[in-house]
């Protein structure tokens, strides 16, 4: 989809392709990122929980706008709950795709954060959605997509890579 997600977040997609499908391809691959990661972050408490013999909830990987000593995976990982919140209670209303430039070949196309119409919680009673956007820079949330490209690249290989690790070396 982006020749390199982590820098520039341009979707190349060949000059004809319909726009429709290109925003439902981006929305379908945004939302399958970002509720695997919820998934694997619910099965990581459940394992904690387990191996630790004591509760580890859910605010644990949702740390407060002050709280700057949760590891970076978690705060980082915060905005992607937050995205994921809207997208599986919402209506993708926060996230827009648009038309950048023409190429020869390809059309590039961005994909954009609007704050204003965020809403992670319409119906829940997790905290108010300011919380999902402490831990991300507002000009790190305009252009989700290097920021789901960094996060990945990162944070979640590193903290993937320790988990195991830690895993192999506390098994029951």
């Amino acid at each position: 989809m982006c020749d390199d997600i982590s820098t520039t977040g341009l979707i190349e997609v060949p000059v004809d392709a319909d726009t429709t499908d290109v925003q439902n391809e981006v929305y379908r691959r945004v939302h399958n990122y970002v509720s695997s990661l919820y998934s694997y972050n619910e099965q990581i408490r459940q394992i904690l929980n387990k191996r630790l013999n004591r509760h580890i909830g859910k605010g644990y990987f949702l740390p407060a706008r002050e709280n700057k000593a949760a590891p970076a995976y978690v705060r980082r990982g915060t905005f992607l709950w937050g995205l994921r919140n809207d997208f599986q209670h919402g209506d993708y209303w926060c996230l827009s795709v648009e038309f950048e430039r023409s190429g020869e070949e390809n059309d590039l196309y961005h994909l954009y954060f609007r704050k204003r119409d965020f809403e992670a919680t319409p119906k829940g009673n997790l905290d108010d959605s300011g919380d999902y956007l402490a831990h991300a820079p507002d000009h790190d949330q305009t252009y989700p997509l290097p920021y789901i490209g960094d996060f990945h690249r990162n944070l979640f290989t590193e903290f993937e890579t320790g988990f195991e690790e830690w895993c192999s070396r506390n098994r029951a």
